[in-house]
């Protein structure tokens, strides 16, 4: 073998020996930790807490045909709500002259929707904050449901919340709203209500 051979056989030894060297020399965990991507913990959204429901009827009789008003009471726990969506069914069979103003919930809301669809017996309404102001929470009056009974005999009728009712809170993604009952209770001249 000639000299030429045995160097250029020693140079390609030394060589391969510095590269598993320096192979070696890098620690395995920054390799794979530098491949891996970063694990953020979760953060669970707080959960959907809060309640909508109607309070008692009261009737008032100043005129030839009595008017009826409902509250809907707002029980938030303790998400920071910051708008509130209400869709409600009635029977147009029995009830009329349907309205809804805001309650005392929001100091000074703003009102996104206030739609009354007597075709389909459906009331469409949505308040929220203003921009600058923060998320609340608490109970108390979110709006107030008014109308007038059709019928003069007692008769027992329903309001019902809609699916698409909806509540929003600061942080959260999704509607907080738990739950939102239906209230059933009997309208017509010298009708008292107990709930």
């Amino acid at each position: 073998m000639s000299k030429r051979t045995l160097s250029l056989i020693i140079v390609l030894l030394l060589a391969a020996l510095g590269l598993l060297w320096i192979a070696q020399a890098t620690p395995q965990d920054q390799q794979q930790t530098s491949m891996q991507p970063t694990i953020t913990p979760k953060v669970t959204p707080p959960v959907a807490q809060t309640v909508l429901l109607f309070d008692d009827l009261s009737m008032s009789t100043s005129s030839a045909q009595p008017s009826y008003s409902i509250p809907i009471i707002i029980n938030t726990q303790k998400n920071l709500v910051t708008a509130v969506q209400i869709e409600l069914s009635y029977d147009p069979q029995i009830i009329t002259n349907v309205s809804i103003t805001q309650g005392s919930f929001f100091s000074k809301p703003i009102v996104l929707l206030n739609h009354i669809d007597d075709a389909n017996s459906r009331i469409s309404y949505a308040l929220g904050i203003n921009p600058q102001d923060s998320g609340k929470k608490g109970e108390d009056i979110v709006a107030t449901l008014t109308f007038k009974a059709k019928i003069s005999t007692p008769t027992a009728t329903t309001i019902s919340f809609l699916p698409k009712t909806f509540v929003t809170a600061e942080g959260v993604a999704q509607s907080v709203l738990k739950s939102a009952n239906p209230t059933q209770f009997i309208v017509g001249q010298n009708v008292t209500y107990t709930k």
